[in-house]
């Protein structure tokens, strides 16, 4: 399952570990996140489909939950800055590819900075349906995919909302702000991929 895909990041230095289903995600990261660690998270719906979420909340961890505030606020922006000095942080991505590139565009770049530096350990959670042939096909995934379905459950009012496409805005609510790829890593215990053989997010 996937052998093609995790050969190729292989290569990159980054593990791939493949899994059937939600569940078996969800198990595997708690294999990996030894309990009493600092555990931080990207707003993901990838990460609330497979359970995660609740099983950090309610187990024996320091969770920076930022669901429990409300978006963009100072508050909220004090927990991304925890999140980045966690143990353990978890993630989604919007595209990978098959030639073993992570292709991620954010609004506020919390989830971006901490895949590339802070965290001790990184895992990004990723569906099967979010595999694509490479760089081009990352970006016109996000642009015409990942990032207006996200606008809109941001509730963001951003034209891509209402046309379900990128239409290049230049508004404050924008959430295509930077652009981050990584294409390998230099400490391979760092960050692992999880695939998952669901489909799984936006």
């Amino acid at each position: 399952m996937f052998e093609d895909i995790i050969n190729a990041f292989k290569k990159k230095n980054i593990d791939v570990i493949a899994v059937k289903n939600s569940e078996e995600a969800c198990k595997k990261i708690l294999e990996l996140v030894p309990l009493k660690s600092k555990v931080g998270y990207s707003g993901s719906v990838t990460l609330e489909k497979i359970g995660i979420l609740d099983k950090l909340r309610n187990g024996d961890y320091v969770f920076y939950d930022r669901d429990k505030v409300r978006k963009y606020t100072n508050e909220s922006y004090q927990l991304g800055h925890l999140a980045q000095h966690a143990d353990y942080f978890l993630s989604s991505s919007n595209a990978i590819t098959k030639d073993g590139k992570i292709v991620n565009r954010d609004r506020t770049g919390n989830r971006v900075s901490s895949m590339i530096y802070g965290p001790e350990h990184v895992i990004i959670v990723v569906g099967k349906n979010k595999i694509v042939k490479d760089y081009d096909a990352a970006i016109e995934r996000i642009r015409n995919v990942a990032a207006p379905m996200n606008a809109k459950r941001l509730k963001l009012n951003t034209p891509c909302v209402k046309t379900g496409k990128c239409m290049d805005c230049l508004l404050p609510e924008s959430i295509c702000c930077s652009t981050v790829i990584i294409d390998k890593q230099a400490n391979k215990e760092r960050l692992k991929i999880i695939l998952v053989n669901e489909d799984l997010g936006y």
